[in-house]
């Protein structure tokens, strides 16, 4: 992949597709000052600010590697105060964990019960759309494993940014086949949009976990040549410094025309979707090997408090 695709760029506007969340009224959503909140001593599994250097860019980093309901809570509400700041003009995702941008759904969502887990899988489809519907630039650097919802995320994004350059390069990849949950319709669709059909039918039934040369090969990814998180990170400021010089409405409204069909059909298949996935996690298959995953996981932790 040649990094002169991100050398020149692009810039900002408002969408001719709302999110949902913005729909409700036909009014612009008013423009409130931007607040760095200060945190309370109870830990924060999202938060965000904006770039010293570059405050049209902010950041808003994962703390926890396990996404839960109170983590995609947090990130629509932070994400949805962010959006309303008119003088931010593009986003960073990333997380400040050691090895980890990622690691997919907290697999005690999957245990809770169907209402539950129903009620959850909405929530991560609002987290999906808020971020592949809106109307800032953004970027996902991903400088650890990005596994299951930790690639979602990242495909939810414009740009995906991974660290190649290491000794132990992490991974990435849509993994629900080998947990015993099937591919959801739409993300199977998203996938093939982004790489290719082929490589979405070799791919996704095997639960397949890519390195991050193997996902730059086929466009999953877009740059890789990074040896560090700071390094990536740095890069990512500049390229959506530079994206964001664009015209913004002519931009915006550039980006939701793109992404309008997708959306229109996401938004259609909402409890079609719901159902489906729902009704799989409550296998028995997959039950099974989840609860496994879970055990796994319980011993690992053991073994390093010992």
């Amino acid at each position: 992949m040649q990094s002169t695709r991100f050398t020149q760029i692009f810039a900002r506007a408002r969408p001719a597709i709302r999110p949902q969340w913005m729909q409700k009224s036909s009014m612009a959503p008013a423009v409130t000052p931007f607040v760095i909140r200060a945190y309370s001593s109870a830990p924060r599994s999202v938060s965000f600010k904006k770039d010293e250097n570059s405050p049209e860019v902010a950041i808003i980093t994962l703390h926890q590697s396990a996404f839960s309901h109170e983590t995609s809570k947090e990130l629509i509400k932070e994400w949805k105060t962010m959006e309303q700041d008119q003088s931010i003009r593009a986003v960073i995702l990333k997380s400040d964990l050691k090895s980890i941008f990622c690691a997919g759904i907290d697999f005690k969502e999957f245990l809770k019960g169907p209402e539950s887990f129903a009620d959850y899988w909405r929530s991560i489809r609002e987290v999906f759309e808020i971020i592949y519907s809106s109307r800032l630039n953004t970027a996902a650097s991903m400088h650890g494993h990005s596994l299951g919802l930790g690639c979602v995320l990242g495909m939810a994004c414009q740009d995906r940014f991974m660290v190649g350059n290491t000794a132990k390069p992490a991974t990435i990849g849509l993994n629900e086949v080998a947990v015993g949950v099937p591919v959801p319709h739409w993300l199977v669709n998203l996938f093939a949009e982004i790489t290719s059909r082929r490589h979405a039918e070799r791919f996704l039934p095997m639960g397949r976990i890519l390195s991050v040369q193997e996902a730059a090969s086929i466009g999953l990814v877009d740059k890789v040549d990074f040896s560090s998180q700071e390094e990536m990170d740095e890069f990512v400021v500049k390229y959506l410094v530079g994206r964001s010089k664009s015209p913004r409405v002519a931009q915006t409204e550039t980006m939701a025309v793109i992404r309008r069909d997708f959306l229109e059909a996401f938004r259609a298949s909402a409890e079609e979707d719901v159902a489906t996935i729902t009704k799989y996690v409550q296998e028995e298959e997959a039950q099974t090997i989840l609860k496994d995953q879970l055990a796994r996981l319980a011993s690992k932790s053991k073994a390093k408090t010992n």
